[in-house]
C-alpha cells in the first residue's frame, strides 16, 4: 500500500489582492487603465484571489517612484491590507532597476507577492525570480532607451535653433504645425515695453506691479505669486532668460535660436548693462537716498547712508559714513551731511550743462567718455584672462597632485567669483563704450529734476558719475565729483 500523501490545509480565505495599475507616459506603451484592470481581473478571478482594492497612476513616468497611487499599494500590503500586488506587466511597477529591488524587498520582508496578470513566473522558486529578474532589467534598459532617443530629439531641435519643447513663453504663441514659437500680436509689444522701461530706470517691482495692475498674465507655470500674477523673480527669469531677444539658453549658454525676437540686440545689450549695474549696487535700488552706492570715502570703502539725532526736537538727519574705513583703522570716525555731496552734485551738473553750450567742449566730453569706456573694457578683459590664467594653472596643480581637494576649491571659488564680477563690470563698460555719454543728458537731467522719481534721478546720475570722493576737512568736508570718463581717484 502506498504511504499516504501529504495534503495541504485549504486556507480560511482568499488572498487579497490589490491591482496596480500605471499609464505610460511614453505614447507607444500608453496603454488604457481599462484594459489594464480588466485583465488583472481575469487574472486574480483564475488564481481565487479577491480584489480588495484597485489603484492607478495614470499618465505617469515608471523612472520615478514618487507616485500617490503606488505608495498606498505599499503601505495597503505592509499594513496587512492585502496579499498580492498584481500588475499588467512587470514594468508598470517600475521602470527603475534600484526602486525594484526595494520594493521587492519591502513586500518580501512581510510575507507578500508581486504578481503579472501577462506575465506569470513562478517567484517562489530561484528560477522564477531570475526571470522577474531579467523583465525588470529589460524594462530598465526600454527606459533608458527611449530617455536616450528623447534626448536626441532635443538636442537635434537646439542644433536647429529651436526649443526643446512646446513650452509656453511670455509674448510668444506656440505654431504646432511648424514647431516653433511666433510673436504673439498682443503680448509680443508689452514684452518689448518691460524692457525698455527697466533700461529706462523702472524697478522690477514697479514693472510688476504695472504688468498686474493691467491684467498681463504669466504663461502657464511660470509664477510663485499664483495663477497668472506676476513677482519679481518671475519676471527676472523671463527677462533674463533672452528668449525674446532671440536666442536660447542652453545649458547657462545663451546661443542664436529660430524664432523671431521681440527685442533688438542694442536694447538687450542696453538690459543686460542695467541688469550688472544694479546687481552691483544691490539694496542701492530700493534706496531712499539720491546718491546710495556712489559716494566714497577718500580712504577707498563705500559710505553708508543713515540718519543720526537726538529726538523730536532735534530731528534726525540723513548722513554718510565709513564704517569700513574706521573699523579697519584706516581713519577715525568720519560722517558728513548728506546735503554736502548732494550740493555738490548739483553744483557739477549745472557747470557742466553750462559747458556743453559750447559745441567742441560737447564733443570733446563725449569723445573723451565712450574713450574711457573702451579703455575700461581693455582693463577688464586683460584683467579676467590673467584669471582664466590662473584657474587653468590650479587645476593643473590640482590634477597632479600638487594642490589638495580642499585648497582647490577654495581657490577655484575665489576665483571664479572674481570672474563674475569682472565680467558685470565689463558687459557695463561695453554697452557704455557703444552708446557714449552724451553731455546733453545733464541739460535734460536738470530740466526734469522735480518730475522724476528718486531712483530714475539716481539712475540717470549713475550714467553721468563716476563717484563722490568725501574728504575731510574744516569746516565741512570736501566733496569731488568725478565723472564717468575720468579714473577713479585714489
Amino acid at each position: 500500500m502506498s504511504a499516504a500523501r501529504r495534503l495541504t490545509s485549504v486556507p480560511a480565505i482568499a488572498p487579497r489582492a490589490v491591482l496596480y495599475l500605471r499609464q505610460s507616459t511614453h505614447r507607444e506603451e500608453s496603454i488604457s487603465l481599462e484594459l489594464q484592470e480588466s485583465a488583472g481581473r481575469d487574472y486574480c478571478d483564475r488564481m481565487g484571489y479577491q480584489v480588495v482594492a484597485v489603484e492607478a497612476d495614470p499618465g505617469v513616468s515608471g523612472r520615478t517612484w514618487n507616485r500617490p497611487a503606488v505608495q498606498r499599494v505599499m503601505a495597503l500590503v505592509e499594513d496587512g491590507g492585502a496579499d498580492v500586488i498584481v500588475l499588467w506587466k512587470w514594468s508598470r511597477l517600475s521602470r527603475s532597476r534600484r526602486d525594484w529591488a526595494v520594493a521587492a524587498d519591502r513586500v518580501d520582508v512581510v510575507g507578500g507577492r508581486i504578481e503579472s496578470s501577462t506575465e506569470p513566473l513562478d517567484v517562489a522558486t530561484s528560477a522564477g525570480r531570475l526571470a522577474r529578474g531579467m523583465m525588470t532589467e529589460f524594462a530598465a534598459f526600454e527606459s533608458e532607451r527611449i530617455g536616450d532617443v528623447w534626448k536626441e530629439a532635443q538636442a537635434r531641435r537646439v542644433r536647429s535653433g529651436r526649443t526643446a519643447n512646446g513650452k509656453p513663453r511670455w509674448g510668444y504663441t506656440y505654431d504646432a504645425e511648424k514647431k516653433i514659437h511666433v510673436p504673439d500680436p498682443e503680448i509680443g509689444p508689452v514684452v518689448a515695453e518691460i524692457y525698455r522701461r527697466y533700461v529706462a530706470g523702472d524697478s522690477m517691482y514697479q514693472l510688476t506691479r504695472w504688468l498686474n495692475d493691467n491684467g498681463y498674465k504669466t504663461s502657464p507655470g511660470y509664477s510663485a505669486a499664483g495663477p497668472g500674477f506676476w513677482a519679481d523673480p518671475s519676471l527676472r527669469t523671463t527677462l533674463d532668460s533672452g528668449f525674446a531677444a532671440g536666442l536660447l539658453n542652453v545649458k547657462g549658454e545663451k546661443l542664436p535660436g529660430a524664432h523671431e525676437p521681440l527685442i533688438d540686440a542694442a536694447t538687450w545689450e542696453a538690459y543686460q548693462a542695467a541688469r550688472a549695474e544694479r546687481r552691483t549696487q544691490g539694496r542701492v535700488q530700493r534706496s531712499q537716498y539720491l546718491l546710495s552706492g556712489l559716494v566714497r570715502c577718500h580712504c577707498g570703502a563705500k559710505m553708508v547712508g543713515g540718519s543720526s539725532g537726538v529726538n523730536e526736537v532735534k530731528p534726525r538727519l540723513p548722513r554718510f559714513r565709513c564704517r569700513k574705513g574706521q573699523n579697519e583703522g584706516r581713519h577715525a570716525s568720519l560722517s558728513v551731511a548728506m546735503v554736502v555731496p548732494e550740493r555738490a552734485v548739483m553744483e557739477w551738473l549745472r557747470d557742466y550743462a553750462h559747458d556743453i553750450d559750447d559745441a567742441s567742449v560737447a564733443a570733446s566730453a563725449a569723445r573723451a567718455a565712450t574713450a574711457r569706456h573702451r579703455t575700461d573694457v581693455e582693463v577688464i578683459s586683460r584683467e579676467l584672462a590673467a584669471l582664466d590664467a590662473q584657474l587653468v594653472t590650479a587645476t593643473r596643480q590640482h590634477l597632479s597632485g600638487v594642490i589638495p581637494e580642499r585648497a582647490y576649491v577654495a581657490v577655484r571659488d575665489e576665483l571664479q567669483a572674481q570672474v563674475d564680477m569682472l565680467e558685470q563690470r565689463r558687459v557695463l563698460a561695453a554697452a557704455s563704450a557703444r552708446g557714449g555719454v552724451t553731455p546733453q543728458m545733464a541739460r535734460d537731467l536738470l530740466q526734469e529734476w522735480d518730475e522724476l522719481p528718486i531712483e530714475h534721478r539716481r539712475e540717470a546720475l549713475r550714467k553721468l558719475i563716476r563717484e563722490v570722493v568725501v574728504t575731510p576737512g574744516r569746516p565741512r568736508a570736501q566733496c569731488v565729483v568725478v565723472a564717468m570718463w575720468e579714473p577713479t581717484r585714489s
